[in-house]
Formats: C-alpha cells, sequence, structure tokens
C-alpha cells in the first residue's frame, strides 16, 4: 500500500470518526426522549359478543358507579326507576363508549399539535476517482433544526383544545340521546302494560255484556243485530289484547338495547313507574327556551368548534411569517475538514399563503352559519316539544273529565240497579264505556308523557315543575339557570409555560393580569387587551399568591421557599425580599392598614404581617396547622386550617387566635369566599362540598353538593351568586336565594385541573387557568357573566 493510500485511509478514517459522532449525538437525542412501543390488542367478534351477554344489572362495577352518583341502597338492588336506570345506561352505553373514544382521540390531538418540529439529519459522501489531493473522499453532513415563528405552535394547540372541548360536549350530548331513548322505552313499556291491564277489564265487562244480550236475543228481548255490534267489539278488543302484548315485548326489547344490555338482564327486574302514571302542570317557557339556546351540549360544541375555525384562521394567518431553519453542518473535503451554519427560510414571494387563509376564513363562515343553523333547529325543536307537550296536557284533562264523569255515571248506574230502576244490561253497558274512557286516558298519558321527553330532550334538562309537583330525584342535581351562567370570551394560549397554577392578579388601569405559573417557576403577564402573552418574569422558586399593588407600583409574589418577592410593576425588577422560614403562600392587603397578610407554613403554621411602607415583616401569629385561604375584615382574618378541619379567627388587635369554628361534614376546607354585606364565608371542601357558615358566630347554615377539587371560591355580590372553580373540570355556580338558603344553579365544564381562578367584578370575568399537563396545553380562559 502506498504512502498516499495509506494517508487517505487515515482521513477516511477521521470522516468516520466525525459523522460518527454526530450521527450518536442525534441518536442519543432520541434515545432520551424514548419510544413508544407497539402493543397488540387484538378485537374478537366471540369475546366481544361473550361479554356482552355476560352484563347484568347487578355488576360490581356498575353499583360503584351508582354510589359515586349518589344512589344507593341495598344490592342487588330489587327495585329500578328512570333515574337509576339512565345511571346504567350511562355505565353500559356504546354510544358513550364510542364519544368517550372520540374525546380521547381529540384529547391526543391536543398533544400532537403541541409537538415540535423534529431536526434532520443528512449526509452526502462523495468520492472523487481522478484527484490527486491527499484523498479522494468528500463528505458532507448537515443538520436542520426548524423554528417555527409567529406563534403557529400555540394556534395549533389553541385549535386541537377546541375541538377538545367540542368532543367532550359531545359525550353530554350522547347521554342526553342514551336517557330519551330510555325513557321513550320504558313510557312505552309502561304504556303497553296498562293498556293489557285495562283491555282485560274492559274484555270481561265486553264477555259478560255478550253474554247478557245472547240470553236476552234467546228470549226475543233484543234484535240480532245488537248482539252482533257487541260481538264485534268484544272480538275488537280482543285483537288488541295480543298487540299490546308485542309492543310490551318490543318496548323491552328497546330497554334493553337503550341501557346496553342483553334481554335477558331484564329478567326478574322489578321495574318502577313512578311519576309515568300523571302528567305534570306547565313549565316557564320562555326560561326553558334561553336556557336551551344558551347551554345545550351541542350548541356549546358548535362554540367551540366556531372557536377552533377561528384558531386554525390565526395558523394560516401565522404561515404568512416563515419558519427558520437553522443548518449547522460538517464537511470533510478531500483532507480538510470544514464545519459551517447555515440559515434558510421559505421567500414569500411567488404567494403569501393567501388560498389557505381564504379557505380557513370559508371554514370560519361555514363555521358560523352552521351553529346558527344549529340554534334555529334546537328552537324548532323546542317549539315543537312544547306544541306537543301542550297537547298532551289538553288531551290528558279532558280525557279526566270524562273518566270522573263516566265513573260518576257508572256509579249511578249500579245504584239505580240495586233500586230496580236500570236493568243490569245498563250497568254493564256502562262498565264498558268507563273501560274505553280509563284506556283512552292512559293513551292520553302516555302520549303526553312522551312529548315531555320530547321536550325535554329539546332543552337537554329536565325541565323544572312547581316544588311538590313531580317526583324530586334522589340525586338532587340542579341544572343550569340562565342569566347567570358564565360564558368563554376568550382564550389566550400560553404555550411555553408546563405545569399548573396558583393565584393571580389583576391591574385594572394596565388591562394586565399577572398569573403564577407554580410548576414553571414564573409569573406570566398577561394583555388582556391584545389577549397575549406580554412577559415572562422568572427566578420564582415554586411562586404561589400575587398581590399587586397600583398606588405602591408595588407587586408582591409569595413564593413555595418562604420569600415573598417584591417587584417593581412598572420595570418588574427585584425590590426586595421578605423572608419566612417556611412556605409562604396565601396573600391579602388591607389599603387602610397598609398591612400585607401572609399565609405561612408547611410543618407549622402562622399568618405574617408585613408593614408594606418598609417592606419589613412586623408579626407572626401561630396557627394549629398551616393555613390556606383566608379572608380580613375589620378587626378579624378567617383562616381556613385544613389539617383541623377548622376555621381559625384572629383577633388583630390581640394578634391572637381568638375561636376555631369546626367545618362540619365536609374536609379539606382549602378555598374560602366572603359576603360581607351578609356576614356569610363560602368554603370550598372535599368531597366536592360548599360549606356555608356565619361568620358572625362560626354557625354553619348550609352544606351544598359541587364538583371535586374546588380551589376557588367567588362571591359575585351584583347577582347574589358564587362561582366556584374545581379540578374535576367545571367552573360551578351557586345562588344565594337568601343568607341561610342556597341553591345549585348549574355547571359550565373547563378543563380537567383547571382549579386556579379570579373574578373581576369590574370586569364582569370569572378568569379559569387551564393546567398543561398531557393532551393539554397551558392556557387562559375568560369567562363572560352574564348582566342581571
Amino acid at each position: 500500500m502506498s504512502m498516499h493510500s495509506d494517508y487517505s485511509e487515515k482521513r477516511w478514517r477521521g470522516v468516520r470518526g466525525a459523522a460518527g459522532v454526530l450521527l450518536a449525538g442525534v441518536m442519543a437525542g432520541a434515545a432520551l426522549v424514548g419510544c413508544v412501543h407497539y402493543r397488540a390488542k387484538p378485537l374478537a367478534a366471540g369475546k366481544v359478543a361473550a361479554d356482552f351477554e355476560g352484563r347484568s344489572l347487578s355488576d360490581a362495577g356498575l353499583r360503584v358507579f351508582l354510589e359515586t352518583n349518589h344512589v344507593s341502597g341495598e344490592w342487588p338492588r330489587r327495585g329500578w326507576e328512570l333515574e337509576s336506570l339512565t345511571l346504567a345506561a350511562f355505565y353500559f352505553s356504546p354510544e358513550l363508549d364510542l364519544a368517550r373514544a372520540q374525546w380521547g382521540t381529540a384529547r391526543a390531538g391536543v398533544r400532537t399539535a403541541g409537538q415540535r418540529p423534529n431536526p434532520t439529519l443528512s449526509a452526502s459522501p462523495q468520492y472523487n476517482a481522478t484527484t490527486f489531493a491527499p484523498s479522494p473522499w468528500v463528505a458532507a453532513f448537515n443538520l436542520d433544526i426548524p423554528i417555527e415563528t409567529a406563534g403557529k405552535r400555540g394556534h395549533r394547540i389553541a385549535q386541537a383544545g377546541h375541538l377538545s372541548d367540542a368532543a367532550k360536549l359531545n359525550i353530554a350530548g350522547t347521554a342526553w340521546q342514551v336517557r330519551g331513548r330510555l325513557r321513550r322505552a320504558l313510557v312505552d313499556f309502561y304504556a303497553a302494560g296498562e293498556q293489557q291491564r285495562l283491555l282485560a277489564v274492559q274484555q270481561a265487562a265486553q264477555e259478560q255484556n255478550v253474554k247478557l244480550l245472547e240470553g236476552q236475543l234467546a228470549a226475543g228481548a233484543v234484535s240480532p243485530a245488537e248482539v252482533t255490534r257487541e260481538r264485534i267489539a268484544l272480538d275488537t278488543t280482543r285483537l288488541a289484547v295480543p298487540d299490546a302484548a308485542r309492543q310490551r315485548a318490543e318496548s323491552r326489547v328497546a330497554m334493553a338495547e337503550a341501557i346496553g344490555i342483553p334481554l335477558g338482564a331484564l329478567d326478574g327486574v322489578e321495574i318502577s313507574f313512578a311519576g309515568l302514571d300523571r302528567v305534570p302542570p306547565g313549565l316557564d317557557t320562555p326560561t326553558a327556551r334561553r336556557q336551551a339556546l344558551l347551554n345545550r351540549a351541542d350548541v356549546l360544541a358548535g362554540l367551540s368548534e366556531y372557536a377552533a375555525s377561528e384558531a386554525a384562521l390565526r395558523l394560516e394567518v401565522a404561515k404568512q411569517y416563515p419558519d427558520i431553519h437553522l443548518n449547522p453542518g460538517y464537511e470533510y473535503d478531500q483532507g480538510d475538514n470544514k464545519w459551517g451554519v447555515g440559515l434558510s427560510l421559505e421567500l414569500p414571494v411567488l404567494n403569501q399563503n393567501q388560498g389557505p387563509i381564504a379557505e380557513a376564513e370559508a371554514r370560519r363562515s361555514e363555521s358560523a352559519a352552521k351553529f346558527n343553523a344549529l340554534q334555529a333547529r334546537v328552537l324548532a325543536e323546542i317549539e315543537r316539544g312544547m306544541a306537543a307537550y301542550r297537547a298532551g296536557l289538553e288531551k290528558s284533562a279532558t280525557a279526566d273529565s270524562l273518566l270522573v264523569n263516566l265513573e260518576k255515571q257508572e256509579r249511578g248506574l249500579r245504584g239505580r240497579l240495586e233500586a230496580g230502576e236500570v236493568s243490569r244490561s245498563e250497568v254493564i253497558a256502562g262498565q264498558v264505556e268507563l273501560a274505553a274512557a280509563r284506556l283512552a286516558r292512559a293513551d292520553a298519558v302516555a302520549k303526553a308523557q312522551q312529548a315531555l321527553g320530547q321536550l325535554e330532550e329539546a332543552l337537554q334538562s329536565p325541565v323544572q315543575w312547581p316544588k311538590g309537583a313531580w317526583e324530586a330525584s334522589p340525586r338532587k342535581e340542579a341544572q343550569s339557570v340562565v342569566g347567570v351562567l358564565p360564558q368563554l370570551a376568550q382564550t389566550i394560549a400560553l404555550p411555553d409555560v408546563k405545569g399548573g397554577f396558583d393565584l393571580m392578579a389583576v391591574d385594572l388601569a394596565g388591562r394586565r393580569l399577572f398569573l403564577n405559573a407554580e410548576d414553571n417557576n414564573t409569573t406570566e403577564v398577561i394583555d388582556l387587551a391584545d389577549g397575549k402573552l406580554a412577559r415572562t418574569i422568572t427566578g420564582m422558586q415554586e411562586p404561589k399568591w400575587v398581590v399587586y399593588r397600583p398606588e405602591l407600583h408595588k407587586l408582591y409574589v409569595a413564593n413555595g421557599n418562604g420569600a415573598v418577592r417584591v417587584l417593581d410593576s412598572r420595570t418588574f425588577e427585584p425590590v426586595r425580599t421578605i423572608e419566612f422560614k417556611e412556605k409562604a403562600n396565601n396573600l391579602r392587603f388591607d389599603a387602610k392598614t397598609g398591612e400585607l397578610f401572609v399565609g405561612v407554613g408547611k410543618k407549622f403554621g402562622a399568618i405574617g404581617i408585613v408593614d408594606t411602607r418598609t417592606d419589613s415583616v412586623t408579626a407572626e401569629i401561630p396557627l394549629a396547622n398551616f393555613p390556606k385561604q383566608f379572608e380580613v375584615e375589620g378587626n378579624f382574618i378567617y383562616v381556613n386550617v385544613p389539617e383541623a378541619n377548622h376555621v381559625a379567627v384572629i383577633d388583630r388587635r390581640k394578634k391572637a387566635v381568638v375561636a376555631t369554628w369546626p367545618v362540619g361534614g365536609a374536609k379539606g376546607n382549602i378555598p374560602m369566599g366572603f359576603d360581607r354585606a351578609r356576614h356569610r364565608l363560602f368554603i370550598g371542601c372535599e368531597p366536592g362540598k360548599l360549606a356555608v357558615l356565619d361568620s358572625s358566630s362560626g354557625r354553619q347554615v348550609a352544606v351544598l353538593d359541587i364538583a371535586p377539587e374546588p380551589d376557588g371560591v367567588w362571591y359575585d355580590a351584583k347577582r347574589r351568586c358564587i362561582y366556584i372553580s374545581c379540578g374535576e373540570g367545571s367552573l360551578d355556580l351557586v345562588r344565594q336565594v337568601d343568607a341561610d338558603h342556597y341553591e345549585f344553579a348549574g355547571r359550565v365544564p373547563t378543563a380537567k385541573g383547571a382549579a386556579t381562578s379570579l373574578f373581576v367584578p369590574e370586569l364582569e370575568e370569572v378568569f379559569v387557568a387551564v393546567p398543561q399537563r398531557e393532551g393539554q396545553g397551558a392556557e387562559l380562559r375568560a369567562y363572560k357573566v352574564n348582566p342581571k
């Protein structure tokens, strides 16, 4: 081998070594991320069929599901009514399984939307056979690192998030369809059973009548035509009996299908028809119509789809701005080692994405048109349902009146028979007529009940009847009340925030909102006027609460490491750090005294007092354990101490706890709201409870069911209602009837983990922070409160 070839070989080994290092680095990065491995989940028709045949109403999982939804009692249940059967349908329904799976797909789409584009590695080795250079080899290795611009990723996440919300709302819409089918089948099953029973009574009366007439015919007292007419009526009734049996069997099949169980699972089950044998009176038509138009699941889903189309349009507009591609690379050029960095971007000279923008605008218009058409269809459904129900009420009233008169007539005929004033044949004829009237009345009630079910499906809400007119549901779940439910008005994506949030504060004059991203160790400054992130303040350590004081131009941020950082609210430069020995959590400010109150503690508990004129600690008031949210009113501070399950009352003059009030019937008392005018504390607890305490005595005046994981409780004095943000994924509404009486008034779906909130009365908005989770991007949502 020549020296030239030996040298070339050495240089080529250098090329391979450099390429290997580059490739190994890329592969190592991919390995750190990790790969998902395929896992087979075979689907066998035989096993699916066997699983379906094995379903029963004594399923252990169904029992847990019922108890979770506040339906308990003996097990297995002997009696099943509409409510418990509806829950069984929600548990077994394949349509709901499909809707949940579609929501899972949509949530996965959020994760896909949040992915960043991968870099690309390219290699181009060459061999120059005619060169006289030290080495004939030329090899280039390049990385293409794409960098998205103009917030495209945030728009993708927002679009996918809205589509996920629409898919989640579709579950609620599907649930109403499942309930509607079950209710129709149950009403048909009841009506067919009543028809069978009343036909048997009518048939017996007609048979007796025909037998009597046949005797009279033999004696020459009646004509053959009279006997023939009654025989025809009897045969007609006999023909109706098997038809009623067929309808009952078919409705039983439909009931099993609606629940999602085999027909045999209904064997031996006692079905209760409580409430289906009577027709409730009228309802508040305008309220019901408005409720459906604003709060039906498909209407809300339509709004989410429109929001998704707007996000899609923003994405296409952002695509006018080209992405940047960084191209670091290495080249071995016939013995020379060359390193370089390239920069490339698309030049928008032939098009500026005008076609896709036009398509996105058209799709947005299409989405708006679909929503308008949906509302028109919903309104028509409501009007049809109301018209059918009014007709059903009128027919039922007429049938009731007729039945009362015929019963009175039949009693009179029996009395006259005993007195010898009428013949037995006249009494029997009256009984036949009465039996026919009872059949007509049962049919009228069944049709009114079906019309009522149609109306409830149109409203997507159980119709609210006057007190005492309708049997109450054991779950006592009140439905949405129109006119006070917050409506989603704005969504601001925070694509760079990881994890969850704690509290926020607002700068009304500057239209800014300060949001503590607890897991991200940042405080986010959001421009509410432009609807975008204005700045990220770094250097925090598990930031908790934030207080903004415009008159001092200061921002106070409590941190998990025990520090309260003081920032200049104009420049966000640090001014001072106030140190506490354990976690600093909740903050409250008293503008009259200039005192800042700090909830301190993790292993112990105290309320620290800071003089904001000097930003120095003036006192620490010990507690039984670490504090959570608290309220300051006059000379007293009311503090939630969850580990002790009580509210500690601090006298500010004595700087000591002067009372402790137990929170009965619930645990984990963390969030707190306050109605100062009526001296009422609102305390969120687990598992999904809102306790109301009299702040002048500690007396517990009410406890209501709300969604689990309450974290923000806000009292709206103008509307006399309470907004509760819950980590389960909802913004709950409780209405204050008076100081001691409250009612659950509605629920707005938000997102899983969206517990942090802030109500700003001046803006009439509730802000809810949605955390970043798998399949869910971080964002701030603003819910507009409807004017009273």
